[in-house]
């Protein structure tokens, strides 16, 4: 037990460290020149006869309007638990919503940076069909320069709840906590339907809530589009 409450321990302080690296590291220098960025590139996208001095505050009221759309989307994953037993194959049926991270969490951010909320259910395949269910929010990044893309790359982390039907042994409740990392690739269409495939880690386990705690590991493969 002691064995995974430190792995858990290490598995939830990479998580915090990612998604605080993404929102430092990736972090534009300061407020001000953030601002004055915002501004230009939004003066930019105005057509000449609106760009104007005679409207006091004209130039931050364009930049607070150019802010990243939402995004919607759906997808099926299959995974495989590789620990602690290989016998826990499971489908989950997932949806999600995307927004602008620095909207939500009202700070600085890179443009490339968004938050995710999420939503699954499903079931185990073998050896019982047993009853899977989870929420999730993650910080999703998405490197380089989005423009003129035909593959679009991205990275993500967080953590959730999840509710399983089947307990391993060891494993003392059937309410966990739900921490997930994975790779993923949007293919971009104009429309904005994107498809998109992912790998994810996806862990599960109490945190020590009760003395029973022996998570469960599992490898995903999601594949989906966003509406």
């Amino acid at each position: 037990m002691m064995h995974n409450r430190a792995l858990l321990l290490r598995f939830n302080i990479i998580i915090a460290l990612f998604v605080t690296l993404l929102a430092s590291v990736c972090a534009r220098p300061s407020a001000a020149a953030s601002s004055e960025r915002q501004i230009a590139v939004a003066i930019e996208a105005v057509p000449a006869y609106a760009q104007t001095d005679s409207v006091p505050g004209r130039a931050e009221s364009i930049a607070k309007e150019t802010s990243l759309p939402d995004q919607y989307a759906i997808s099926a994953e299959y995974g495989y638990a590789y620990d602690p037993r290989e016998n826990i194959p499971f489908l989950l049926a997932r949806v999600f919503a995307i927004y602008d991270y620095g909207t939500v969490w009202h700070q600085d951010r890179p443009k490339t940076l968004r938050f995710k909320v999420e939503g699954a259910v499903g079931s185990t395949l073998t050896p019982h069909n047993d009853l899977m269910a989870s929420a999730n929010m993650l910080a999703l990044y998405y490197p380089g320069n989005l423009a003129g893309r035909s593959l679009r790359p991205y990275i993500e982390a967080g953590i959730g709840v999840i509710y399983t039907g089947f307990r391993v042994k060891g494993q003392g409740l059937h309410y966990n906590f739900n921490p997930l990392l994975g790779v993923g690739c949007e293919l971009p269409q104009e429309n904005g339907k994107n498809p998109f495939v992912a790998i994810r880690l996806h862990h599960l386990s109490n945190a020590g809530i009760d003395r029973e705690n022996r998570g469960v590991n599992s490898v995903e493969l999601q594949i989906g589009r966003f509406f």
